[in-house]
């Protein structure tokens, strides 16, 4: 069953119903005021009780229980119903139309953070508008405003009554026992992923996916949201799908494992199979082992998942090396080593997973694993800083480029992190017992500096849902990048007090 918001008649759901009906039984009526329906006298009629009276009616009626969509008001008359006669509802599918009481209860308690509570309550600035008696009414007599919201004047001068009826009334949120499945329209205008939030209490069972699209989603984007639906109604919970490179250790095991943490599907990717395997242990996820290095090698792993497991959602170009020493004292092979890895590894990784987002339409994360010795110059690190500063670069101008399609890039840029890095770095130009004491005072001073992966791990998860392009990582990458901006003299001083 599909119930429309506003201004909207049931003919929103057009193109939706139209790919549902291949398999399924659709029902989807004109709610009290739109299309084909009566309206009442007065707003007490579009009270939300009302409208629940009214969609319990139609799922009585077509012999229930039923599957549920809503979207806008339609998802808002959802909350309600299934709260109230869950025996009726087999799933609700909730698009852009959150709880009020749940809304209500979520201000609440946040209302120590007024900046957080204002950014949500402002996406609702029209509300007050529609309450002001007579002038709604006039605005919607203008026919180009009409044309802008392909909404007719009956529709959207009925429609006040929602608003006037029910905002500020003081409505329970709805405590539901029923499957809930939110749509996450990213491109909401209207909807922020707060809101969603604000139901995490209130539902006994719920899961959310994404959506590039704006609030229009059923009539923009009609096959990803009928797909989403027959997920929910065949049983299928789609997860976060993530992979990672240099999967086997470290930053890119640490992702992982919190990755999963949050319920994501895990791809671990490393050179060392056994390593990335430990990992997919960790996560209840896959493994496979690819040589970054290797375009030809990428390409293929990255067509295997697509085959396997779907487009990701996430994807962290993780894998690297590392490598001290002087520029004088770092040989071509080390140079060539260290550049396959780093940079042209980083440019596999991606060149093989963007195009698959981008394809897909839905937007998503790219992750790079830069570093704070991208942008602090030293004398130490000439050949590791260097590759490090182009993909710090390249995650910045593919955030550029992707944006118009939804798909965000992050440069992560660690300082000194706890990790067995420090184990395999070459130090260029020291003999195999030199590198081994060298190993052994890098190990025990990062031991020593005790900044683990998993805080890396924690910054990288927050970006995902909050996105910058770069970010600087423990307080040493946060000073050198501020330093940067304030006086990069001083920080090319300090560089070059660092010194193989």
């Amino acid at each position: 069953m599909l119930t429309h918001g506003f201004p909207d008649t049931s003919e929103v759901w057009e193109e939706v119903a139209a790919r549902l009906g291949e398999r399924f039984w659709v029902v989807r009526y004109d709610v009290r005021g739109a299309g084909g329906s009566d309206a009442p006298r007065g707003n007490e009629g579009y009270r939300i009780e009302r409208l629940v009276d009214d969609l319990v009616a139609v799922v009585e009626a077509v012999g229930g229980p039923v599957h549920l969509v809503g979207h806008d008001w339609g998802s808002l008359q959802g909350w309600a119903a299934v709260a109230a006669r869950p025996d009726l509802f087999l799933s609700f599918t909730s698009m852009s139309g959150p709880d009020l009481g749940q809304v209500a209860e979520w201000v609440r308690r946040n209302r120590l953070r007024p900046l957080k509570v204002f950014k949500v309550l402002s996406r609702s600035w029209y509300i007050a508008g529609f309450k002001v008696p007579v002038v709604p009414e006039l605005v919607w007599a203008l026919p180009v405003v009409r044309k802008w919201l392909r909404a007719g004047r009956r529709e959207l001068v009925n429609g006040l009554g929602l608003y006037r009826a029910n905002v500020g009334r003081g409505l329970p949120a709805a405590r539901v026992s029923v499957p809930v499945h939110q749509i996450e329209l990213t491109e909401d205008p209207y909807v922020l992923r707060e809101h969603l939030e604000a139901a995490e209490p209130w539902v006994e069972d719920l899961t959310r996916s994404r959506l590039r699209a704006g609030h229009w989603a059923p009539r923009t984007h009609p096959e990803q949201v009928a797909r989403r639906i027959e997920d929910v109604i065949d049983g299928k919970r789609r997860r976060r799908l993530v992979v990672v490179t240099g999967a086997g250790s470290g930053i890119g095991r640490a992702t992982a494992v919190a990755f999963a943490g949050q319920g994501a599907e895990v791809v671990a990717l490393d050179v060392d199979e056994g390593k990335a395997r430990e990992t997919a242990e960790l996560t209840g996820g896959h493994a496979y082992r690819v040589d970054v290095a290797d375009s030809a090698a990428m390409r293929a792993v990255a067509e295997e998942v697509e085959a396997r497991h779907g487009v990701p959602d996430v994807v962290m170009a993780n894998a690297g090396i590392g490598m001290a020493g002087s520029f004088l004292r770092t040989s071509e092979e080390d140079w060539r080593r260290v550049v396959d890895v780093n940079l042209w590894g980083v440019v596999h990784t991606l060149r093989a997973f963007a195009p698959q987002l981008v394809e897909r339409g839905e937007g998503g994360n790219l992750v790079v694993t830069a570093s704070a010795a991208g942008y602090f110059p030293t004398a130490a690190l000439s050949a590791y800083s260097t590759t490090k500063a182009a993909v710090l670069m390249l995650a910045q101008c593919l955030d550029a480029e992707l944006r118009e399609h939804g798909v965000k890039v992050t440069a992560i840029c660690p300082g000194i992190v706890d990790t067995d890095i420090a184990k395999t770095f070459t130090f260029s130009g020291s003999t195999p017992a030199e590198q081994d004491e060298q190993r052994r005072k890098a190990a025990k001073a990062y031991r020593r500096r005790g900044f683990g992966p998993e805080k890396v791990a924690a910054e990288v998860l927050k970006v995902v849902n909050d996105h910058r392009a770069v970010v600087p990582v423990t307080v040493e990458a946060k000073a050198a990048h501020l330093g940067n901006r304030i006086a990069p003299g001083l920080v090319r001083a300090l560089g070059r007090l660092w010194r193989p």
